[in-house]
């Protein structure tokens, strides 16, 4: 498989944002002869604001209206499509930081539809794009989009620490093996309820933390499959990935990348070597 003809560059945020922001980001189309046009961007719980300075964007075979989005919190693989009038800048959230910037709850937010900038008014997306556009080059796009979120920050409500430890929890125990980081598990370490939590997460996460725990799975296994090739066996992989077995892995593999385990592995191979 070609390369799809997509340049991506990341850049790590300012110290008072590194808390919340995973990273700043643009991606660039370039001319490639017979690349392959479609990038594969895979949910990890978190989400983010896109701007685009390009050609019209299509995502998921659809052309996407507008010129600033939010992404929200994804359950599945999105493919975006590639050509040399793609020009997108965009941050992207820790999962659970989201929330404080957005200023509303996530869990209106979560599908696979990019919310376009002028369905959320109080953020002004369309107004900042638009000083965005005049900014003279990439770096200083990067600095007024940091210091609109760091003046959003300064008046968010800050997230109970409870949250913070949750997400932690699931992220060390998730992947130590099958049954490591049940749900029970975790209200069971934590000082309020299953459905204090539920709602902790679904305002916060726009997931709730049986959901963000499958992704943390999906994500180990996506990577132990591109590092281990066919050298691994995919049930040591669903082993490895926390799956009590490998009719399970499969199943939830496929809902989230829309590919079977083998599938992807096919991809990987003929894509990376």
């Amino acid at each position: 498989m070609p390369p799809t003809g997509l340049c991506l560059r990341q850049f790590a945020p300012g110290l008072a944002l590194r808390d919340h922001v995973q990273c700043f980001w643009h991606a660039k189309g370039i001319a490639v002869p017979g690349a392959e046009a479609v990038e594969l961007l895979h949910p990890d719980g978190g989400m983010g604001l896109l701007f685009n300075f390009g050609g019209a964007l299509s995502r998921d075979g659809k052309a996407v209206a507008g010129a600033c989005w939010v992404d929200g919190p994804k359950l599945r693989t999105a493919r975006l499509s590639v050509g040399e009038e793609l020009d997108l800048l965009g941050v992207r959230f820790l999962p659970g930081s989201g929330a404080l910037f957005i200023g509303e709850a996530l869990s209106a937010l979560t599908g696979g539809e990019l919310v376009p900038g002028d369905a959320l008014r109080h953020l002004a997306l369309e107004t900042l794009h638009e000083r965005l556009c005049q900014a003279p080059d990439l770096v200083g796009r990067i600095v007024l989009l940091e210091h609109f979120l760091l003046e959003r920050l300064r008046h968010a409500e800050v997230a109970p620490p409870v949250l913070s430890a949750s997400l932690k929890w699931l992220r060390r125990r998730t992947l130590h093996g099958p049954g490591a980081g049940s749900i029970g598990a975790l209200v069971d370490a934590l000082p309020i309820g299953q459905r204090r939590l539920e709602r902790l997460f679904q305002q916060h996460v726009g997931l709730s933390p049986k959901r963000y725990a499958r992704l943390l799975r999906i994500a180990r296994s996506r990577e132990l499959i591109k590092r281990g090739g066919a050298a691994v066996s995919l049930t040591d992989t669903a082993h490895a990935a926390g799956y009590f077995d490998q009719a399970h892995f499969i199943h939830d593999f496929k809902a989230v990348i829309g590919l079977t385990p083998g599938g992807y592995l096919e991809y990987v191979r003929q894509r990376y070597g």
